[in-house]
C-alpha cells in the first residue's frame, strides 16, 4: 500500500487533490437514494414491506446461521436471518451494513430492517417439506422469555446468479489503472470496485464463502447480499486480508467516494437510529464506529495517494 495518512488529514488531502470535483461535496448529501437494482420500488417502501407484510412461509434455507426464505401476502420474499445462538449479532451486522450503505447511495446492498417473529408464527407456517429440519432449527435459535425471536429482514432477489468468484481473477485486472473492462461489463467492475470499498469500510471479510458474490439475472450487477460478518471484529490477519483488497483496487466510483468524503459520525448516527430496533439497543457500539471512521480515514488516504500518481481521472474512473 502507498504512504498513508491520519484520520484528520485524509479527507483535506483527497479534497484538495480533487480541484474541481470539490464542489459536488455539497450537493451529494441532498441526492435521493435509488430504487433497488432491478426495481421500481423505492428502498424505503421495500422496508415497510419487510417489516409489516404478514408472513405466509418459513423455508430454512441457512447453512452458517439461521435464515429463512420468508413469504408475505405483500409478494415480497424476505431473507430472514434471526438470533441464532452461535451467530447472536450477525442479525445485527446485516442491518448495520444495509444502512452505511445507504449513506454511500448503493443501490445493490438488499434493503434489510428489523423484524421479530414468534415461536408460534414460524412453526405454523413452518415450511412442510422442511418439517424434519424444525428441530435444528428451534434449538439453535436465540429465543426470548416471551417466545419471540429477533432478526433481520432483507429484500430477497430472485435470479440471483453465482459466478463471479470464479472469476475473480479476471476481473479483478479491471480495477487497475491499465486495466480494460469490457463495453459491456462497466457496471459490473464499478460495483466490484465498490464492494471493495465497502467490504473493508464495514470490515465484512467473509464475502467469498458461500453463496455471498452474487450477481443479478443479467450478469451485468453485482450484489452485496449476506453482510452478517460486518463489523464482528477483526485480528490482524483479516485486516491485512481486507487492506490488501483495497490496496489491489485503483479505480473507484466517483459517486461512491464522494459521499464517503461527507460520511461522519454524525451521519452514521442518525441513520443506525432510523431502524426499529434502535429503541431497545444502538445497531454499533462506539467503538465499532470509531473503527469505521479509520477505516473511512485509510480509504481516502490510499484514494488520495492514487489521485496525486494517477490524477483524478484514471482513479475515479467510474460515474
Amino acid at each position: 500500500m502507498r504512504k498513508t495518512y491520519s484520520r484528520e488529514f485524509a479527507s483535506l488531502l483527497l479534497a484538495a487533490a480533487l480541484v474541481g470535483w470539490v464542489g459536488s461535496r455539497v450537493s451529494a448529501e441532498s441526492d435521493p437514494l435509488p430504487p433497488f437494482v432491478g426495481t421500481t420500488i423505492s428502498q424505503d417502501a421495500l422496508l415497510q414491506a419487510l417489516a409489516t407484510s404478514r408472513s405466509r412461509q418459513f423455508k430454512p434455507v441457512g447453512r452458517t446461521s439461521v435464515l429463512f426464505r420468508m413469504r408475505t401476502e405483500s409478494r415480497v420474499t424476505a431473507g430472514y436471518k434471526v438470533k441464532s445462538r452461535e451467530m447472536e449479532h450477525a442479525y445485527r451486522s446485516e442491518i448495520a451494513a444495509y444502512r452505511l450503505s445507504r449513506l454511500l447511495l448503493l443501490d445493490n446492498v438488499p434493503p434489510t430492517i428489523f423484524r421479530q417473529a414468534t415461536r408460534k408464527e414460524i412453526k405454523a407456517r413452518f415450511h412442510k417439506e422442511k418439517l424434519d429440519r424444525w428441530g435444528s432449527v428451534h434449538r439453535a435459535t436465540s429465543w426470548e422469555d416471551d417466545g419471540t425471536v429477533v432478526g433481520a429482514a432483507s429484500y430477497w432477489v430472485k435470479g440471483a446468479r453465482r459466478g463471479l468468484g470464479d472469476q475473480k481473477g479476471t476481473w479483478q485486472t479491471w480495477l487497475r489503472i491499465e486495466g480494460t473492462i469490457p463495453p459491456d461489463k462497466t457496471k459490473l467492475a464499478r460495483d466490484l470496485s465498490t464492494m471493495m470499498l465497502f467490504d473493508f469500510l464495514v470490515a465484512n471479510w467473509d464475502r467469498y464463502s458461500g453463496g455471498n458474490l452474487l450477481m443479478n439475472e443479467e450478469r451485468t450487477r453485482a450484489l452485496l447480499v449476506d453482510n452478517d460478518r460486518a463489523f464482528s471484529g477483526l485480528n490482524e490477519e483479516l485486516y491485512q486480508r481486507l487492506l490488501g483488497a483495497l490496496a489491489r483496487t485503483e479505480r473507484f466510483s466517483n459517486a461512491v467516494v464522494d459521499q464517503l468524503i461527507v460520511l461522519d459520525r454524525n451521519a452514521i448516527q442518525r441513520e443506525l437510529a432510523q431502524d426499529p430496533s434502535h429503541g431497545s439497543e444502538p445497531l454499533l457500539t462506539d467503538a465499532q464506529i470509531d473503527a469505521l471512521l479509520d477505516r473511512r480515514a485509510t480509504i481516502l488516504s490510499h484514494i488520495a495517494s492514487l489521485v496525486e500518481e494517477h490524477g483524478h481521472g484514471q482513479v475515479l474512473f467510474f460515474p
